[in-house]
């Protein structure tokens, strides 16, 4: 909340015949979204939701329960996400570096015995590795729970590189599990991988196609070794729709995106390949990642905010649409989006959107830590209504790993850092046509405005203390940068950096700055040209 405190000092002395002095407004900081206010609930809330994947896991397989209310079924796609979770567990220092591996040791033994079909998993198990039944079938290999486990272990792979007993069987497994998963068998109709096979009719079925959250299985697709891998010609007919993904001049409430279906979708086509894949880094022929990402975020949050019914009570502070269960007892499991909206929120839409929309995901995680009706055993629960003022209380393992990650890669990049660096992921990127650094302008780069205010909204890092805004250099040298407060028309900082030619970050804060005031912040480039963003420090 905005404070302003007026201080009246009327002195009224008819003994010495003063006229009333006049009155002195003192503007207060506003210290809401401030570090020390939000860092304790970050990682207060991160850490409930870790707990998922580690005291709520299966103490047989260590592998994740499908959901808190599935009974013991385990899922490979969730205990993907996982593998990641357990990552930033031990750099978080929540478990040791011991614990975390020796859990992660445990669910690849798991892997290694469990049914297998052309070296890919099956959606669901049971804990003695037999496959558990996906619908009407129980022998079924399924290419996108796969790619989302092996994100997990290729991440682990880059994680675990002690010469122990432990993490060398990780590495081990890993690398073999790599070695034997035929994706080319997934693609053999020569048109596109294909989502399932069924091994006792051995019949392939749902041909994925962009833009989805298959992008990660195209790309690991690409990478695998010879001969389990896929052509190019495979991904760009398939994945690509042979251009048919790109929608040039695609915009809502004044965000472009070129990728993927009217409003954007469910958010977690944004999430669940990008978990490990980061969208700063990559930019193809059809779109820059990042920009797709972030406005498919804002987009999202747009709709709920402005066009959805009043009677679902959104706001700024209850905002975010994908999958989940909810709407009218019995509870539905639905991919809810600004296009099949019944008035169920997911926390994982906003808060797995958290390195998009720092800000406004903080809005939402403050609001739903002072809501004991979104609190789960562990972590928030997977929906609820505002407008009905019900919840969900279960937890979905694929709705509380991008929490968990997605939080982490906005804390310190660890997940994103771990995966990029991959040697498999690097060939997959570059196979698909991602270029080697993507083509942005100078200037304020990842920065994207708010349609409906025309600012970018900004908080301090809670970890780091401080503003964070990213700029983009065509070239090295000196860049001088004035942050002035646009109401008052005052500079209140100026700072002259040494940037380098591409991505920088210019950190700043002063004891100047007015937190929750529009100020506008401009940069003068080495080759003395200017840039100036709006924006509301917080």
């Amino acid at each position: 909340m905005k404070q302003v405190f007026l201080i009246l000092l009327i002195i009224s002395s008819l003994a010495c015949g003063k006229d009333p002095e006049p009155t002195i407004v003192v503007e207060k900081n506003d210290d809401t979204y401030s570090p020390s206010k939000v860092q304790p609930v970050l990682e207060e809330w991160q850490r409930k939701t870790f707990n998922y994947f580690y005291d709520g896991a299966d103490p047989l397989t260590g592998m994740a329960y499908e959901g808190n209310e599935r009974g013991t079924t385990v899922t490979v796609g969730g205990s993907g996400f996982g593998v990641m979770t357990i990552i930033a567990g031990s750099e978080r220092g929540w478990i040791t570096r011991q614990q975390a591996a020796e859990r992660t040791q445990k669910i690849v033994r798991f892997l290694g015995k469990a049914e297998r079909f052309k070296g890919m998993w099956s959606h669901w198990y049971n804990t003695d590795g037999t496959a558990h039944p996906f619908g009407n079938q129980i022998k079924t290999g399924d290419v996108i729970e796969s790619s989302f486990m092996m994100t997990g272990l290729l991440t682990a792979l880059e994680y675990y590189t002690s010469t122990s007993a432990t993490e060398t069987e990780i590495r081990d497994s890993i690398k073999s599990f790599w070695n034997t998963m035929d994706w080319r068998f997934y693609a053999r109709s020569g048109n596109a991988l294909q989502w399932l096979w069924f091994s006792q009719e051995d019949r392939l079925d749902l041909n994925i196609k962009g833009w989805n959250e298959g992008w990660i299985a195209y790309i690991l697709a690409l990478a695998a070794p010879d001969p389990h891998n896929i052509s190019q010609d495979i991904y760009a007919k398939g994945w690509q729709s042979n251009g048919g993904i790109f929608h040039a001049n695609q915009s809502f409430y004044g965000y472009n995106l070129p990728l993927g279906e009217n409003k954007g979708g469910p958010m977690f086509f944004a999430h669940y390949s990008f978990l490990g894949l980061n969208p700063q880094k990559i930019e193809d022929n059809y779109a820059n990642y990042w920009q797709q990402n972030v406005a498919h975020t804002m987009i999202n949050r747009h709709y709920c905010i402005e066009e959805a019914s009043t009677a679902y009570k959104y706001d700024e502070r209850n905002w975010g649409l994908t999958a989940c269960y909810g709407g009218k007892p019995p509870w539905n499991y639905s991919a809810r989006s600004p296009t099949n909206d019944d008035g169920v929120i997911a926390p994982t839409a906003a808060l797995g959107s958290y390195p998009y929309t720092p800000f406004y995901s903080t809005q939402v995680l403050m609001n739903l830590a002072n809501m004991p009706l979104t609190h789960g055993t562990y972590g928030f629960a997977d929906a609820y209504s505002p407008g009905t003022n019900t919840s969900e209380k279960k937890h979905l393992a694929i709705d509380q790993g991008p929490i968990v990650v997605m939080m982490e890669n906005y804390r310190s990049g660890l997940i994103w850092n771990l995966m990029m660096k991959n040697e498999q992921v690097k060939l997959g990127l570059n196979r698909a046509g991602v270029k080697d650094k993507p083509a942005y302008k100078q200037g304020f780069h990842l920065a994207v405005i708010n349609t409906l205010t025309n600012e970018y909204d900004m908080m301090r890092h809670p970890d780091r203390k401080l503003f964070e805004l990213g700029y983009y250099l065509e070239s090295g040298g000196s860049a001088k940068f004035t942050v002035t407060n646009k109401a008052q028309n005052k500079v209140v900082l100026e700072k002259t950096v040494t940037g380098n030619a591409g991505e920088n970050v210019f950190e700043f804060d002063g004891l100047e700055i007015l937190y929750g005031k529009q100020h506008t912040i401009k940069m003068i480039a080495p080759d003395n040209k200017e840039y100036t963003i709006l924006t509301r420090l917080r």
